[in-house]
């Protein structure tokens, strides 16, 4: 962990990541997991770790981002 992470460890989610979590929770196929999120009490790693997964699992709604993430991931 670098001695950034360790100081923003304890810190609220901030907004910017808010936004970007429910705007993924949209699209990504793993917003199930998250539906219940309480964002008062989320902290900024919590909220790093929410993004990541939401991203990994993103079904994007453009066709050819569709396109790209086919062969990204060799299918």
């Amino acid at each position: 962990m670098d001695w950034i992470d360790e100081f923003l460890a304890d810190e609220e989610a901030t907004l910017h990541q808010i936004s970007i979590i429910e705007s993924l929770m949209q699209t990504s196929s793993s917003a199930i997991n998250y539906k219940n999120i309480d964002y008062n009490n989320l902290t900024y790693e919590q909220a790093n770790n929410i993004i990541y997964d939401l991203q990994d699992n993103n079904n994007p709604t453009d066709p050819r981002e569709q396109f790209n993430k086919i062969f990204k991931y060799g299918c």
